[in-house]
């Protein structure tokens, strides 16, 4: 018996569609583009379902990370449009850095382990061991790490370089200018070993602080301060006058 081209055909649509259904009913076959990260079993956004094409609203929305915090922490200009802006698109503002002798470059996995220090959200990265300077005293002033984590950051930290000034903010611009002439921008993470290297004296510490330089001079100067009841942001632009 001949079968005719017909039925075959028939056959053919019948099977795919058949196909299609079933995957469907077992959520398999999806067409539309999952816009948010995936929730974890206790209900929380689940930082290894972030994507570089998620964009800062999207992440603000699902995983409660205010975009503003991402714009600041990262030194991102403050016009930057989060419902436009995509988390790969760091790539195209920082220069790649060289970290332990490889090339790292600031993108996805770099906002993923940003948003899990500040939302306290569990993610153990394979590729991120170092985060930006600014975005790591960002964290510490806002009170996002615990001792350890404090402690572990501020030792892996590394500077961003913008691609293009056109990235650069006005402030950002008046800062790196201020950082060059005065050769010291004291931050969250400045050690007071470091003001000394940068040819800050012990009468000047005194002067500034009001108390004699300690004998761990490995602890940072906001650590110290606060610790004397001073307010860091009141004090450490004077290291500088």
């Amino acid at each position: 018996m001949k079968i005719k081209s017909i039925h075959i055909l028939l056959a053919i649509i019948i099977i795919i569609g058949g196909g299609i259904l079933l995957a469907s009913e077992l959520d398999l076959y999806n067409t539309t583009r999952v816009k948010s990260p995936r929730k974890t079993a206790e209900g929380i956004c689940d930082v290894i379902d972030m994507r570089g094409s998620h964009t800062l609203d999207e992440i603000e929305k699902h995983c409660q990370l205010p975009a503003s915090s991402v714009i600041e922490a990262f030194g991102l200009r403050p016009d930057t449009i989060p419902e436009f802006f995509q988390l790969k698109d760091m790539k195209e503002i920082f220069k790649p850095v060289e970290l332990e002798g490889e090339e790292y470059i600031v993108e996805t996995d770099t906002v993923k382990v940003f948003t899990s220090l500040y939302m306290k959200i569990p993610y153990v990265s394979d590729e991120t061991f170092y985060l930006p300077e600014k975005t790591v005293n960002y964290l510490v002033e806002n009170d996002k790490l615990t001792g350890e984590e404090k402690e572990y950051w501020q030792g892996h930290t590394f500077k961003l370089e913008y691609l293009d000034t056109k990235y650069l903010t006005a402030s950002e611009f008046t800062k790196i200018v201020a950082e060059e002439a005065e050769g010291l921008a004291v931050t969250g993470s400045t050690t007071i070993q470091e003001l000394l290297d940068n040819g800050i004296t012990e009468e000047k510490f005194e002067e500034v602080t009001g108390f004699k330089i300690p004998d761990k001079k490995s602890v940072s100067v906001r650590d110290f301060v606060i610790e004397k009841g001073i307010e860091f942001g009141e004090i450490k632009d004077k290291f500088i006058e």
